[in-house]
């Protein structure tokens, strides 16, 4: 990395830790601090409070149905009703009011969680790599952390899923930086685990997000998406094949979550 990447990187990192805009919301929206104490309560309380006592007192052999532990069979359709109530948490939070379009159209969220999916078993895949695998792998999902937390903006200035993909591409440095504090946090995590604390801290960077100006060299592009776009752009070709759909909606307003 150059001295100049570098300098992109630590504001990135920088803007990763300005919480000014989170006390200045949470101050003076009282929205803000509403869906805040409901997320709390989701998130941490009942979500990870439940994961707790699950892996605290029934995560034995004797705790197993058909060949799954009572932590798998409960925490995954506990964590994916979770996306379903947080992706309305994170739209107010990121318009600053309570009052939002929840219209969903179908497609749309298909391909949100699609694209999900496949960041999933891109970061991964990459872990597989031979003695380098598991340092690209975390690189590569701070970047994609970076993803989720703008992803509201970006939503909001109508921009493309490919527009997204390209602009943190070339901003790659920048975007590593900012992604780097939540992977670190997640990264190390069961992917229960790493859901429920992403989604306790997932609000205060897309208000972070919301004021950020990222910085970076254009003319370098970082290609970190190019598989994650063949790999989607094949299965929702698929999908619209098979259901005769004509088109997605890419300026949909909701968003179903993380799902690494």
């Amino acid at each position: 990395m150059s001295s100049e990447h570098a300098n992109y990187f630590l504001k990135g990192v920088g803007d990763a830790f300005n919480w000014s805009r989170v006390v200045h919301l949470v101050t003076t929206s009282k929205s803000v601090q509403h869906t805040l104490l409901k997320s709390l309560a989701l998130n941490g309380v009942a979500y990870l409070g439940i994961l707790v006592i699950l892996e605290t007192f029934y995560n034995t052999p004797d705790h197993h149905l058909f060949g799954y532990s009572y932590t798998d069979l409960t925490g995954y359709p506990l964590y994916l009703i979770c996306l379903v109530f947080n992706s309305k948490f994170y739209t107010q939070i990121a318009q600053g009011r309570k009052n939002t379009d929840e219209s969903l159209d179908i497609m749309s969220s298909i391909s949100t969680v699609i694209l999900y999916g496949n960041f999933a078993l891109f970061i991964a895949a990459l872990r597989f790599i031979p003695y380098v695998g598991s340092a690209i792998s975390f690189l590569v999902y701070s970047i994609i952390m970076s993803y989720y937390c703008f992803e509201y903006k970006w939503i909001n200035l109508d921009w493309t899923v490919e527009q997204r993909m390209a602009y943190a591409e070339q901003h790659w440095a920048y975007y590593l930086g900012f992604g780097l504090p939540a992977a670190i946090i997640t990264f190390f995590l069961s992917t229960l685990r790493a859901g429920g604390v992403f989604a306790l801290v997932y609000p205060s960077y897309i208000m972070m997000a919301s004021e950020a100006t990222p910085v970076g060299n254009t003319s370098f592009k970082l290609g970190v998406f190019i598989a994650i776009r063949y790999i989607n752009q094949c299965i929702m070709s698929g999908i619209r094949y098979l259901s005769g759909s004509k088109g997605v909606m890419e300026t949909q307003k909701d968003n179903l979550g993380k799902l690494v």
